[in-house]
């Protein structure tokens, strides 16, 4: 057998295709297929042929008894020697190739070439002039990260993938030592950023595990662990995970967690009564990724934990939880739903009508005192905090629709918006909106509902793709003295688990918030339900878009209605009404029934359709009912003035700001009317809640003019200037 390469095509470029005996194939010892073996060293490439560093990487790569090749080597018995998938090298500078790609095959190869060499065994339909003849891709020019990236597109994007560790030490390989950024990462890959944010986060909670008292433990079989924890949003929480630093910073709560992880010497009573550590072990609580999800359920209950730390026994802490309670009313809902959906498609005999109008008793009585303990209001999303100092200081809008590179600076209280049509008031209403609504996908829908005044609760996803485009929106802001941020796109995806049969497309949010930092990725199909990978929705705070255009039918506005009863708002906004433009209003009611308005009035013996009065009144009531559900948030109204009495303008723009400062609201409003603006300035005493923006529209692109309340009041009484003609 000859040990000199032959090219098979001498022509050929950098890559060319050649054939070299497997003798002069070297074995990788950095594959990252070895990398979590204990015996595994960096080896330098000057070391590659020494023949203890030869012979520990085969034994690394083929096992003690050749387990991890003993398919290759049946296979290559039983079918001789198929070239499906290429045999990947570099040169070395002192003579032959290293195997970059391809390393098992060759472990089995040279397996059976020694085997034949010294015991004669027979090699079945596997041709011996494969010995000599390998075939081969050798790239010349090639640099560490184009080998890095041959393995990762194999290995982790790929259908051969590695364990879980070993992809996650080639991920951050290319990010911390060759300094990739996470964009170019996931672009030569295939991977989404979520995948790759998911490996370097669980590897830097691993170094932190490792550095504890528990550090030795570590192998890398538990990695999945790791990441399953990072994936927990409530976990993360808890642990006081700082995303800048890669840290969990709560120290009580992570030495805790680390504990749970690892075997604990168990304490030991001798005969004097002295406590010692004895020769037994106390296993660990979390042994499989499943545990993580369960821990995460726990870690918000004192009590759970306080049993946890007591017995080391996650089920015996869930089941002193509530959590047992909680999963049982759910399941008990799931089935009372899915019998009425049953019954909704019988004839129902009368025999049984009395049980069914029981049945109803009882589900209304449930319904009425879950509603007067339990509304939240119509953002069930959860928020960074509950109570905040300030609202959005300033916002910069760098793309979205027809809105580049603007700034709105000087934000107060309550901010209007004035300007012609197509200026870009309700763009800038929706930019606001999408920042509040950080990564919820939900919150992007909305606007492409309003836009299209599409009423199904769910729009056509090939019509929602094409409204989305191919141009990144991205939205920068400060609220509650922290820097905030949303980047939404449109992608493809390129994962071999994705069903390609029904797969159109991806949308990629990325968000910040201080300190926190969260990337969802929502898959659309075609005649499927969307997929959204991603640790945890967070919204800035509360927020509510209102258009007099649509989706405001009566009923939408249930939920307000019920938050505005819990927070005891009605009977103010009763008074306000009656004082302006209704003495004779007693109440307004919600009717569970229909859910209709009705209205209780001194001059009719019944209650009347709140559709019957006029729409100003409507249309002040409804605006009215939102004040309590955007606590401590936002509220964007668009066209204010709209359906209003030019004379009541002034009266609620008093009242809306009395509102604002009782549920600590920011307000942003458009409006085309000069006598709207100038109501504002004029009634509202406090100036300083103020501010004043005026839309133009130059050359193509949306700037803005900005005013505080004092300063445009001051233009306002010298010169009766419009805020809409503002330059």
């Amino acid at each position: 057998m000859s040990d000199i390469d032959t090219p098979k095509d001498t022509n050929q470029a950098a890559s060319s295709s050649r054939r070299v005996s497997v003798r002069n194939l070297y074995l990788d010892p950095n594959n990252y297929r070895i990398i979590h073996e204990e015996e595994q060293c960096e080896v330098a490439d000057d070391q590659v042929k020494d023949k203890i560093v030869a012979q520990r990487t085969f034994r690394l790569l083929a096992g003690d008894r050749n387990q991890h090749i003993q398919d290759l080597i049946d296979s290559f018995k039983a079918n001789g020697y198929l070239p499906v998938d290429q045999i990947q090298v570099r040169a070395l500078s002192d003579g032959g190739h290293l195997v970059v790609e391809g390393n098992r095959r060759i472990a089995a190869l040279k397996y059976l070439f020694q085997e034949r060499d010294l015991k004669g065994i027979d090699l079945g339909k596997l041709d011996p002039e494969i010995f000599s003849q390998v075939p081969i891709v050798l790239y010349n020019d090639a640099d560490e990260m184009h080998h890095l990236t041959l393995m990762a597109l194999k290995h982790i994007s790929g259908n051969k993938k590695w364990g879980e560790w070993n992809q996650a030490k080639l991920l951050e390989k290319m990010h911390s030592s060759l300094k990739l950024s996470e964009n170019d990462i996931c672009k030569k890959i295939g991977i989404s950023k979520v995948e790759l944010r998911r490996s370097l986060r669980a590897l830097a909670l691993v170094s932190q595990y490792r550095q504890s008292d528990y550090g030795d433990q570590f192998n890398e079989t538990r990695f999945p662990i790791f990441r399953q924890a990072i994936r927990s949003q409530a976990l993360k929480e808890w642990l006081g995970w700082d995303e800048d630093r890669a840290a969990a910073l709560n120290g009580p709560n992570s030495e805790l967690f680390f504990s749970l992880l690892s075997r604990e010497p168990a304490e030991e009573v001798d005969e004097d009564g002295h406590v010692g550590l004895g020769e037994h072990y106390l296993e660990s609580a979390i042994s499989k990724r499943d545990d993580i999800d369960l821990l995460a359920k726990i870690v918000s209950d004192p009590r759970a934990l306080d049993q946890l730390k007591a017995t080391r026994d996650l089920n015996a802490a869930y089941r002193a939880s509530d959590l047992v309670f909680q999963e049982r009313q759910e399941a008990a809902v799931k089935s009372i739903s899915g019998d009425i959906d049953t019954l909704s498609q019988l004839a129902i005999r009368p025999v049984h009508l009395p049980d069914l109008e029981g049945a109803q008793g009882k589900l209304q009585a449930i319904i009425d005192r879950t509603r007067s303990v339990g509304l939240v209001g119509v953002e069930q999303k959860a928020v960074f905090h509950d109570r905040i100092d300030e609202h959005l200081r300033w916002i910069r809008i760098d793309s979205y629709k027809q809105i580049t590179n603007l700034e709105i600076n000087k934000l107060s209280k309550i901010n209007l918006f004035a300007g012609v049509n197509n200026c870009g008031k309700t763009t800038l209403l929706e930019a606001i909106y999408l920042l509040a609504r950080q990564n919820d996908f939900d919150g992007l829908l909305e606007v492409m509902r309003r836009r299209g005044k599409v009423s199904a609760d769910q729009l056509d996803p090939q019509w929602m793709l094409e409204q989305l485009g191919d141009q990144e929106i991205k939205i920068t802001g400060n609220f509650d003295n922290q820097d905030a941020s949303v980047c939404i796109r449109a992608l493809e995806e390129v994962d071999s688990n994705i069903d390609r049969s029904r797969y159109l497309s991806s949308v990629e949010i990325d968000t910040t918030y201080g300190v926190h930092t969260h990337n969802t990725i929502n898959r659309t199909y075609k005649g499927r339900e969307r997929e959204t990978l991603g640790d945890n929705i967070k919204l800035l705070c509360p927020v509510i878009f209102t258009s007099p255009f649509f989706l405001n039918e009566p009923h939408r506005y249930a939920s307000y209605y019920h938050k505005s009863t819990q927070s005891k708002a009605l009977p103010t906004i009763f008074q306000f009404l009656r004082e302006t433009i209704l003495p004779t209003l007693q109440d307004i009611r919600l009717t569970d029934e229909r859910q209709r308005f009705v209205v209780s009035d001194e001059r009719f013996e019944q209650g009347v359709d709140i559709s019957a009065y006029g729409e100003g009144l409507q249309r002040m009531f409804f605006l009215s009912l939102l004040f309590a559900a955007a606590q401590n948030g936002i509220l964007l109204i668009d066209e204010f003035e709209n359906a209003i009495h030019t004379e009541l303008i002034g009266p609620f723009a008093i009242f809306v700001h009395k509102m604002s400062k009782t549920f600590n609201v920011q307000i942003f409003l458009t409006s085309h009317s000069k006598e709207c603006i100038d109501a504002f300035v004029q009634k509202v005493e406090e100036a300083g809640d103020l501010s004043y923006h005026a839309l133009v529209k130059e050359d193509g692109r949306v700037t803005a003019r900005h005013f505080l309340g004092a300063q445009f009041k001051r233009l306002l009484l010298a010169g009766d200037v419009d805020l809409r003609g503002a330059k």
